[in-house]
């Protein structure tokens, strides 16, 4: 039995639900609704993201009319680091900028890139030219070929209730302070805003040589892998969308209210979200989407989903199955359909078609045997391009 299921005897704190046996009876919403085909889902897909940012994460700002990218290149380690600022030419005249870091394996190009979403209190641990960490193994990942991209979410959103639309909010006139005090029911929350930033470094990989546009991947660890799979399903540039114990909000069913429930994230990260997501409290079967959805959403591109088997709080078996669950999407594009049988045994993964999964031993965080399996599979979706 999995360790996450096992938790069912260790006693939750308020909000928490580590028994599989208190998991509701539920009933999921609709993956195709009127779309028939592959041709009908381009439609369909649109109508699901739409119900995504009215109820869960907000509508983010637009693009910037322009953007360019100012850096900062040096060799060290075999690589090519690069200090990166973000310039973005809003719509309203404003001039918005953001750091990023670039970390490029030396010869020719383009080469695919793998766009980490940093959260502040993960900062540290993004290593230097001398030393490289499990939480970003630049190394690993120039090794497989690719460019290793991080963005710290701060310069986006802070990572804080009181001041997260002060940034790109702001810029937009979207924050609480221009607006009365007040968002709307759908205004952007703090994982559509730094998704939003994600898609910019697509738009600088537009405009470079080096950098293959064509083949990224958003990838983030808990908060991050919310806003990673977001940004994938917003965003359909993205090949690859990865989310790591990422839990309520990211991969896990809301309505099995296993691990976090809708109720205990809105009471303590209402900035994540839009202020209507609220309504959802404890009242999940009325949301109109449930995460499946949210995988789905990113077909026909490649998606992918770690857990860990001590990682209650994320709910293994509910992120598993949000891809299971995506099956009809994913069969229209020729792709076998996943079941819970296949869920893997801790520490070993499972790959069907463009849909990947695997559960590492341990607890919740980020470490080098999740990006291995990351990678590996990063390969066996761009190695077919």
């Amino acid at each position: 039995m999995l360790a996450a299921l096992m938790l069912a005897a260790v006693a939750a704190p308020p909000g928490f639900n580590y028994d599989e046996s208190k998991v509701p009876d539920y009933t999921l919403p609709d993956v195709l609704g009127d779309a028939e085909t592959a041709a009908d889902w381009p439609e369909r897909r649109a109508k699901l993201v739409k119900l995504f940012e009215q109820h869960v994460y907000g509508v983010a700002p637009p693009p910037p009319v322009k953007i360019k990218v100012k850096e900062d290149s040096r060799v060290e380690g075999g690589v090519d680091w690069r200090t990166c600022t973000a310039q973005c030419l809003l719509s309203n005249g404003t001039v918005f900028n953001f750091p990023f870091q670039i970390v490029r394996p030396k010869g020719p190009g383009p080469v695919p890139v793998v766009v980490l979403l940093v959260h502040p209190a993960r900062t540290d641990e993004l290593g230097s030219p001398e030393k490289e960490v499990g939480f970003f193994p630049w190394k690993a990942i120039t090794d497989a070929g690719y460019a290793a991209v991080a963005l710290p979410t701060d310069g986006l959103a802070p990572d804080d209730n009181a001041k997260f639309d002060t940034k790109l909010l702001a810029a937009y006139g979207l924050d609480r302070a221009s607006n009365d005090g007040e968002r709307p029911a759908d205004g952007c929350g703090a994982l559509a805003a730094w998704g939003w930033g994600a898609s910019r470094i697509i738009d600088h990989a537009e405009q470079t040589d080096d950098l293959d546009a064509t083949r990224v991947a958003v990838a983030g660890h808990s908060r991050g892998g919310k806003a990673a799979w977001w940004a994938a399903a917003r965003d359909d540039r993205f090949s690859i969308g990865y989310s790591n114990n990422s839990g309520c909000g990211g991969a896990a069913l809301s309505r099995r209210g296993f691990g976090e429930t809708v109720a205990r994230i809105n009471e303590n990260f209402p900035r994540w979200f839009c202020p209507r997501f609220r309504e959802y409290d404890d009242n999940e079967d009325d949301l109109p989407v449930d995460q499946h959805q949210l995988a789905a959403a990113i077909a026909p591109r490649a998606v992918y989903a770690a857990s860990a088997s001590e990682d209650g709080w994320a709910d293994p078996k509910g992120e598993f199955l949000s891809l299971v669950e995506a099956n009809p999407a994913f069969t229209l594009f020729g792709d076998e359909k996943l079941t819970l049988a296949q869920m893997p045994a801790t520490g070993e993964a499972v790959i069907e078609g463009r849909r990947g999964y695997h559960l590492r031993p341990g607890g919740h965080g980020l470490e080098r045997f999740d990006w291995e399996r990351f990678l590996a599979f990063a390969g066996t979706i761009w190695d077919k391009n």
